[in-house]
């Protein structure tokens, strides 16, 4: 059960060392430094100076000085490139000021310096600047918060889907590990794997061996879900791979530190000490603060749990050492606590203990992470030393201070695990025994999600491995075939060498004959022939040069038609959407008239609908595309709407979505539109009645040449007898007309709440159309 104490702290104190992985440069910064000093001015200067930063910015333990040092290439980078009109270098340079502003924790300015560098992207089509632009910006949303972390990982999804698009394969893999990380904070611990593996394969693409971060991740993913044989097969090969490419930066450290705490977590405190130290030492080689003092509490528990204080102790008053605020100074204070306290040195903890309190006096009754786990090493400590009453005091506060959202199956199992001591001490056993039993129910539980993540692992696994045999054997067939079309064009070239020598043969053979055989008089009509083919020749190229004239009027009059047809659409969806926003009003303002409730409801529908298709307009006003709109942006704009106008129960019942980057023809965007306005519209309306609780989800995902988009939520459900052919109601026959207007197929099903799927073919969009109707 101490073990537990110990986890929870490693836990508690790990986060500096989280996932630093991502964003790495390919040359490193000595390299990178020589080339710039080789280097002539131009567009390969600007990208040194560019890379040069970004390996500045990203170096391990930057300072500020380090970051200034990065902002000040990136501000030379935009100088320069805007002297020769060069927008990529303008773009990349933007992206790294507002990465230092994102470093400096001046995250609003690099929030406006990521929207320059996004609009820039999106006026020259620099699709990889609009990527980065969007990675920069997702920054900008704390993950810590539940809202931010989805608006974040939004951001990041898109330039997702951007460097797939483009095969930008390297920037593509480092993203896919920030994409995992997110998932990780989430605890969607199966789609961070799905991920990772996913990375696995692309920089096995594109020949990057240097993965052991890839590695790191998916045995920290595999040991937070207590796969411990998984977390020690993926330590292992980082530690192995980190080692091959002759890593042995704080990456490192991060790896070895965590191999410790999956051993740790195994209660093999011996097997977990040497990686202890091996991660302690690269930690004070780079004299971080944060991984020594993580680290140094890792190895300090090790040493502890196998009697060795007197080892311990070092590690402790090195710690104490690093400890300049006060949260940092309570975290070194609670790991002497719970050391002294297993090694059973009672008198010298109680000084700790008092000292531990008297520190957490310092911080707001609000922050709740502050003081849990301060409060279970206390109830620990004052069981264990048997003072019960002061143990019942923090076993309390321990309980109530962790709101019910925040608690961890590691922290509810804690709870009942502290509880069952205090009873079973005290002699209450009916009330400790109910305790143990929830505290096994609780472990019951973690091992089946454990059970169920290991199949889902193996499942991946497998996959992965048949994508890796088929991007190998894909290798080896574009190896083939490059073998043969290198010898077939060998071949080719010694063909056409063989003619052409045979031809210029030929040639002077035939040449010296005629010239033999030639008279004076030959030589005479020759000459006139010439002459007249001159002539000939020269009225071809007159008519030639009058043809091309008239081609680039033609080609300047048809750029000017479809400009003014630009401007004609962007204008007609313009006025379209104004005249919806009056019919909207109309409708507002005759809804103010009414008095009867049932009217008023239907004047309520018919705005929203009337919303969901001028929201189409909007966004076709707004973005270069006459008929196709971006169907994330136009899902959540109608959400936003939908729960701003109906939803009055405001976070008791939560519409969430997800939604892959499709570009929909205007054609059947609007009944997309429409459906959704229905059925989120229905939801709200009856599936929540009497202040229920719930949550409606939309999933719309494109399934090789289809979509499949489905509405579902956890309310009450459709009423007994309810037959959707029989049914009287506007809305269902709006959704079953729309439905098939779709050419799609509709179903509906009503166990666990209503779920409606309807899965339609994507139509190409005409660009001839106009899109200014339904």
């Amino acid at each position: 059960m101490k073990i537990l104490y110990l986890g929870i702290l490693l836990i508690f104190i790990s986060q500096p060392i989280i996932a630093q992985f991502n964003h790495q440069n390919d040359t490193s910064e000595p390299i990178l430094r020589k080339r710039l000093a080789n280097s002539q001015e131009g567009v390969d200067k600007i990208r040194i100076h560019l890379a040069l930063g970004r390996a500045i910015l990203y170096r391990a333990g930057a300072k500020l000085e380090t970051i200034d040092s990065a902002m000040s290439l990136g501000t030379l980078a935009e100088a320069e490139s805007r002297k020769i009109s060069f927008t990529e270098g303008v773009i990349n340079a933007l992206v790294l000021k507002a990465l230092c502003f994102n470093q400096k924790n001046k995250k609003d300015i690099g929030f406006k310096v990521a929207q320059q560098a996004l609009a820039l992207s999106k006026k020259v089509k620099n699709n990889n600047g609009v990527a980065e632009s969007y990675i920069v910006m997702g920054q900008y949303y704390p993950f810590y918060n539940p809202n931010g972390l989805r608006i974040r990982t939004l951001y990041y999804n898109r330039a997702t889907a951007i460097f797939r698009k483009e095969h930008n394969m390297r920037r593509l893999a480092a993203v896919l590990e920030d994409d995992a990380e997110l998932c990780f904070l989430a605890n969607k611990k199966t789609e961070a794997i799905k991920l990772l593996f996913e990375a696995l394969n692309v920089n096995k693409v594109i020949g990057n061996k240097a993965v052991q971060g890839i590695y790191w991740m998916i045995a920290r993913t595999s040991n937070g879900l207590n796969d411990y044989p998984d977390a020690v097969k993926y330590n292992l090969l980082a530690i192995k791979t980190a080692e091959t490419v002759g890593d042995s930066t704080l990456k490192l450290c991060s790896i070895y530190h965590n191999m410790a705490v999956t051993y740790i977590s195994m209660a093999d405190f011996r097997q977990a000490l040497p990686y202890s130290l091996k991660a302690l030492q690269i930690a004070r080689r780079y004299n971080n603060p944060d991984y020594i003092t993580t680290v140094a509490f890792a190895a300090a528990g090790a040493y502890t749990r196998i009697n060795k204080f007197a080892q311990a102790l070092p590690l402790l008053q090195e710690m104490e050492g690093y400890a300049a605020e006060d949260h940092d100074k309570m975290i070194a204070t609670a790991c002497y606590l719970t050391n002294l306290n297993y090694d059973r040195q009672f008198n010298k903890a109680e000084v700790y203990a008092q000292k531990l309190i008297k520190q957490l006096a310092k911080f707001s009754p609000d922050d709740f992470n502050a003081f849990t786990v301060p409060y279970c090493f206390l109830a620990n400590y004052y069981t264990d030393s048997r003072q019960i009453n002061m143990a019942y005091y923090y076993a309390n506060l321990y309980a109530a201070t962790i709101p019910a959202g925040a608690r961890t199956a590691v922290t509810n199992k804690s709870i009942e695990n502290v509880y069952y001591r205090l009873d079973s001490i005290r002699g209450d056993f009916r009330s400790a025994f109910k305790h143990y039993r929830n505290a096994q129910r609780i472990k019951d539980s973690v091992d089946n999600l454990t059970k169920a993540y290991q199949i889902s692992f193996l499942q991946i696994e497998n996959d992965t491995e048949r994508k890796s045999d088929a991007i190998d054997a894909l290798n080896k067939q574009a190896l083939v075939k490059d073998n043969i079309l290198k010898r077939n064009r060998l071949i080719q070239e010694v063909t056409i060498a063989g003619c052409v020598m045979l031809v210029i043969i030929t040639i002077l053979i035939y040449s010296r004959y005629r010239l033999k055989q030639r008279s004076n008089a030959l030589l005479v009509r020759q000459k006139s022939e010439i002459d007249q083919q001159n002539v000939a020749l020269k009225h071809l190229v007159d008519d030639k040069n009058r043809l091309i004239g008239d081609k680039d009027m033609l080609l300047q009059d048809k750029d000017v038609l479809l400009k003014d047809k630009d401007l004609l659409i962007k204008e007609v969806n313009h006025r379209v959407k104004n005249n919806l926003q009056i019919v909207m009003s109309l409708l507002q303002s005759q809804s103010g008239y009414l008095q009867n409730k049932h009217a008023q409801e239907a004047i309520l529908e018919g705005q929203n609908r009337v919303q969901s298709i001028a929201l189409i307009h909007d966004q076709l006003f707004r973005t270069d595309s006459a008929t196709e709109i971006d169907l994330v942006s136009y899902i959540a704009e109608l959400v936003y709407s939908l729960n701003y106008s109906l939803n009055k129960r405001g976070d008791k019942v939560k519409i969430r979505f997800n939604v892959d980057a499709i570009m929909l023809d205007v054609s059947q965007a609007i009944p997309v539109g429409i459906i959704l306005n229905e059925t989120v519209t229905n939801a709200l309306k009856y599936a929540f009645p009497a202040n229920r609780a719930g949550e409606i989800r939309i999933v719309v995902k494109e399934i090789e040449e289809n979509i499949m988009m489905q509405i579902s939520d956890n309310g009450v459900g459709m009423p007994e007898g309810f037959d959707m052919i029989k049914a009287d109601s506007l809305g269902m026959t709006l959704i079953s007309g729309l439905a098939s207007q779709l050419k799609g197929d509709f179903d509906i099903h009503t166990t666990a709440g209503v779920t409606i799927i309807i899965t339609f073919p994507i139509e190409v969009a005409n660009t001839a159309r106009v899109a200014v109707g339904i």
